[in-house]
C-alpha cells in the first residue's frame, strides 16, 4: 500500500512538473512574442475640453517596436486642427461609447506617411475598429480626416463617421494606396463648402501632392493609383434634423482626375458591395454623378440598395468617364443592385468617353431593379461609348403597376 502512495505521488510530481515547464514554454512564448496593449487614458489622454492631439502622438510615437493595441475607453476625446502621424503595425479599438470630437472649423488629419517613392513606400497593417468620428458643426465644420501616401494594408472595422468628412474634402483619403478595407461602417452627412458638393466620403486617388487632404512635408510622390480597395457592407446615410435633411448623405466613392495621361496607370480594382446609399445629394451637373470615376479599370457594384426617401435625384447616379486617348478603360461591373424612388433626371449608369475612338472596354449592367413612381428615366446611357453588355435589368413603374 505505500508503494502504491508513493508512486502515486511520484507521478503525481511529475504532473506538476511538467505543468510548469508547459507554462514556463507557453509564457515564454507569449513574451517573444508579445504585443503592446495601451490604454490611452493610463498614457495621458483626457474625458475633458482639452485637445488631445499632443498626447495621442506621444502615445503612438513612444510605441513603435512591436505591433500595438491603443485602447480608447468610453468617452469623447477632444481633437483640434493639425495632423497625427501614425506608423505601421497599430490597432485602434474604440470601447463602446468612445468618440474623438472637433469642432469650430477645424481639421484634424490622421496621416499615413510615405518617406519614399513605390507602393512600399508608406505605412502598412493599420486597423480602426468601432471607432466613432464626430464633427461638430457650431462655429463652422469640424472634421477628420484619414490622409494615405502609398498605405497598404489598412483597415476600418465597425467605425462610425458622423458628420465629419471635411468640408472641401473626404473622410478617407487613399492615394497611391492599396488593399484597403471599409467593412460595416456608418458615414452621416456632409456639409461640403460651396462649389465641393462632388467630394466624396472615400477619395480613391493617386499619389499625388495634388491630390493629398493633408501634405507631410517629408512625402514622396509618384502619381501611382489606388487600387485593391474593398467597401462592403456600409451605410452612407444623411444627417436628418426633425425628419428632414439637415445634410444630404455623402457621396460613398470615386475621384475625378487623372495624372500623367494614365502613364503610371488608372485607379483599378474598386469593389463595391453589399452597401446602401440613402439621401444622396440631388446634383443638376451633367459632368457628375453620385458615384463618379473619372477613368478606371476593374470596378465592381454589386449587391448594393440605392434608394431616396426626403430628397429628389440626381442628373447622373453612377457616372464612368474615360478622359484618356489612348490608355484603355475596362471591365466595368453594375450588377444585381436596386435603385429605388432614385428618379435621376438624366439616366441611372452613364458611361462616357472625351474620345469616342477609345471606348470603355467590357461593360457588363446585369441583374439591377429600379423601382420607381416617376415617368421613365433611361437607365443606361453609354452614348457608344462603351462596349456594353447588360440583360435582366427590370423597372417597375409603381404608379402604372
Amino acid at each position: 500500500m505505500n508503494n502504491s502512495r508513493g508512486q502515486a505521488r511520484v507521478f503525481l510530481s511529475i504532473i506538476e512538473l511538467l505543468a510548469t515547464l508547459l507554462t514556463i514554454l507557453v509564457v515564454s512564448e507569449y513574451s517573444a512574442n508579445a504585443n503592446t496593449f495601451v490604454n490611452v487614458q493610463q498614457e495621458g489622454m483626457k474625458v475633458s475640453n482639452q485637445s488631445n492631439n499632443l498626447q495621442l502622438q506621444k502615445i503612438i510615437d513612444s510605441h513603435t517596436k512591436d505591433f500595438t493595441t491603443v485602447y480608447i475607453p468610453k468617452g469623447v476625446y477632444q481633437f483640434s486642427k493639425g495632423s497625427i502621424l501614425l506608423h505601421s503595425n497599430i490597432r485602434f479599438e474604440f470601447a463602446q461609447g468612445a468618440i474623438f470630437e472637433i469642432s469650430g472649423a477645424q481639421m484634424c488629419s490622421f496621416s499615413y506617411p510615405s518617406p519614399r517613392k513605390g507602393y512600399d513606400g508608406g505605412i502598412s497593417n493599420v486597423t480602426w475598429s468601432n471607432a466613432t468620428f464626430k464633427g461638430i458643426d457650431t462655429n463652422g465644420q469640424g472634421a477628420f480626416v484619414q490622409s494615405m501616401n502609398h498605405a497598404k494594408q489598412v483597415t476600418f472595422q465597425n467605425c462610425t463617421f458622423f458628420n465629419s468628412e471635411d468640408p472641401r474634402g473626404h473622410d478617407l483619403d487613399l492615394d497611391g494606396s492599396h488593399n484597403i478595407y471599409v467593412q460595416n461602417c456608418t458615414f452621416i452627412g456632409f456639409n461640403p463648402k460651396a462649389t465641393f458638393e462632388y467630394k466624396e466620403a472615400i477619395q480613391i486617388d493617386y499619389s499625388d501632392k495634388l491630390a493629398m487632404s493633408y501634405v507631410l512635408q517629408d512625402d514622396k510622390y509618384d502619381d501611382l493609383p489606388s487600387y485593391n480597395v474593398f467597401i462592403s457592407g456600409s451605410k452612407f446615410l444623411p444627417l436628418l434634423k426633425s425628419n428632414q435633411i439637415e445634410y444630404y448623405a455623402p457621396n460613398p466613392i470615386g475621384e475625378h482626375a487623372t495624372f500623367q495621361n494614365g502613364k503610371t496607370g488608372v485607379i483599378h480594382d474598386v469593389y463595391f458591395s453589399n452597401n446602401d446609399v440613402m439621401d444622396a445629394r440631388p446634383r443638376s451637373d451633367k459632368n457628375s454623378g453620385v458615384i463618379n470615376f473619372t477613368g478606371i479599370s476593374n470596378l465592381s457594384i454589386r449587391n448594393n440598395h440605392f434608394y431616396n426617401i426626403h430628397t429628389t435625384g440626381p442628373f447622373n447616379y453612377i457616372r464612368i468617364f474615360n478622359p484618356l486617348k489612348s490608355y484603355v478603360v475596362q471591365h466595368i461591373d453594375i450588377s444585381r443592385n436596386e435603385f429605388v424612388n432614385i428618379n435621376p433626371t438624366g439616366q441611372y449608369v452613364l458611361i462616357s468617353s472625351a474620345f469616342p475612338g477609345n471606348v470603355t472596354k467590357d461593360v457588363t449592367i446585369n441583374g439591377n431593379l429600379v423601382i420607381s413612381a416617376a415617368k421613365f428615366t433611361p437607365f443606361i446611357n453609354n452614348n457608344g461609348n462603351g462596349q456594353l453588355a447588360h440583360a435582366n435589368n427590370q423597372i417597375i413603374n409603381v404608379v402604372s403597376e
